[in-house]
């Protein structure tokens, strides 16, 4: 049974981003994922895909943010995107061992509804390595190791022989001049979506 106080709570959240506030999403991301990651780890047994479906579930959510507010029960919208996700890549796995048609006629409503949000996806990611380029070169090895390597800020400090400080604020600084950039290309989207987006 869900808590209504908690439900009140996630609504006020989601009326929140559908008004682009990033501290309500942040607040979201950061209570979802622990949760998201269980259950999609049960069906794709991945660790590599359940984060990139968690994004999916995030972008969407950012992306069809205007709609937000009309959402009665948060976690049961947030929990079936992240079902559905889940099951569209189990489909296409199913697929490459010639059983899709059969998967197809029992789930008619599963797969290939999410193009949009991959074509959207890729054209951020792009603009994000575009925008990444444009860093002066020590931000940018500090940005790259950070979001492409996985490493800690003390990883990086320890690795660029830097203090972890120093470290901190050029990923604050690029954050910004990449959301900034998003922005002059029509993309509007968190900090937090930018650092995880591939």
């Amino acid at each position: 049974m869900l808590d209504s106080k908690q439900i009140n709570i996630e609504k006020e959240l989601f009326s929140r981003v559908a008004q682009v506030d990033e501290e309500a999403f942040n607040t979201l991301f950061h209570w979802y994922v622990p949760r998201l990651h269980t259950i999609v780890m049960k069906v794709t047994k991945l660790e590599g895909v359940a984060k990139d479906i968690i994004q999916e579930v995030f972008l969407y959510l950012w992306m069809d943010r205007e709609s937000l507010a009309e959402i009665d029960v948060p976690q049961n919208w947030i929990f079936k995107i992240a079902y559905n996700r889940s099951y569209s890549w189990l489909a296409r796995q199913v697929s490459r061992n010639q059983k899709y048609s059969e998967f197809k006629l029992q789930n008619p409503d599963e797969g290939d509804d999410n193009l949009e949000n991959t074509v959207f996806l890729h054209e951020t990611s792009r603009l994000i390595q575009e925008a990444t380029s444009q860093l002066p070169e020590q931000a940018r090895k500090i940005f790259q190791l950070s979001r492409e390597t996985g490493l800690k800020a003390a990883e990086v400090a320890d690795q660029l022989n830097i203090s972890v400080q120093t470290v901190r604020n050029s990923l604050v600084r690029s954050v910004k001049f990449i959301k900034e950039y998003l922005t002059q290309h029509g993309v509007l989207l968190p900090a937090l979506l930018i650092l995880i987006i591939l």
